[in-house]
């Protein structure tokens, strides 16, 4: 009988933990965010000014033919370091993997249903199933070889 008195308390108290932890998850994504967008305005403003120099300098019929301020391969690496900090873009590709699964998941389909926990698992634990492991690790092989194939 005591013990229910304070249930309120310990509902109350989970409840504003996880709202806390969720509130400070948020804040570290947000300051993450904040943090790929400065970077990549920063290599883009740096590379806008090289490439607004060397037209500057080319229309004042400058003598230097190579300007090592302008070197192709130097360009490109920075142009793909911009692109590889594109916060929004990874979170279109988060957001549209996510709809997938719960689509996925919506229409019965059996592989992404078996990829869910169940209270079973939760409770019990769960036994060590070496084909359903190789399997996830051979999924996981192949997702990875399709994004170093979409990167290059």
């Amino acid at each position: 009988m005591a013990l229910l008195a304070y249930l309120p308390h310990v509902i109350y108290s989970t409840a504003l933990t996880s709202l806390a932890i969720h509130h400070l998850a948020q804040r570290k994504a947000l300051e993450a965010d904040r943090a790929h967008v400065a970077a990549q305005l920063s290599i883009l403003e740096d590379l806008r000014t090289r490439l607004v120099h060397a037209a500057h300098a080319q229309a004042a019929g400058s003598p230097r033919t190579e300007d090592p301020d302008l070197d192709p391969r130097e360009i490109e690496r920075l142009w793909r370091l911009a692109k590889s900090h594109d916060v929004w873009r990874a979170r279109a590709e988060v957001a549209a993997h996510e709809e997938a699964a719960r689509a996925a998941v919506a229409s019965g389909d059996s592989a992404a249903q078996g990829e869910g926990i169940g209270w079973k698992e939760v409770l019990f634990g769960k036994r060590f199933d070496t084909k359903r492991s190789e399997e996830l690790d051979r999924r996981d092989l192949e997702r990875v070889r399709k994004e170093v194939e979409e990167a290059n």
